[in-house]
């Protein structure tokens, strides 16, 4: 009886799961243009940009690609807390202006690894 209650539990789980937002490779973005110049355009910086995968996410969704484009600056060297990111994403009915503040807000501030660190003075001596 314990085995069917836990396996009704771990089936009623997945649909909660598969509502979570997937990072994607941004590699596959470039399918979004049609043009031979666009495509090149944007693998190449696509290769070169160093973007968070779950905001990069967020902005392929945006319907226009100057939006996406603008988004994508915007999201370059940044971190993001994905729980905001997945909020972005839910709501379908966003505009692309309304989706792009929302990735902007949804910027994690970074911290250093240990903020309890000690830090020595530096002394130069000659």
């Amino acid at each position: 009886m314990k085995n069917i209650i836990h396996s009704v539990f771990l089936i009623a789980l997945i649909p909660l799961i598969a509502m979570a937002l997937e990072p994607t490779n941004p590699q596959g973005f470039c399918d979004r243009f049609v043009g031979d110049k666009d495509v090149s355009q944007c693998k190449e910086k696509i290769q070169k940009d160093d973007v968070d995968w779950y905001a990069a996410t967020v902005c392929n969704l945006q319907h226009d690609d100057k939006t996406f484009w603008s988004c994508w600056d915007s999201i370059k060297g940044q971190s993001f807390n994905p729980a905001a990111l997945d909020k972005c994403a839910e709501n379908q009915e966003l505009s692309d202006v309304q989706r792009q503040e929302c990735v902007v807000s949804a910027r994690a501030g970074r911290e250093p690894a240990s903020t309890n660190a000690i830090y020595q003075a530096l002394k130069v001596t000659k």
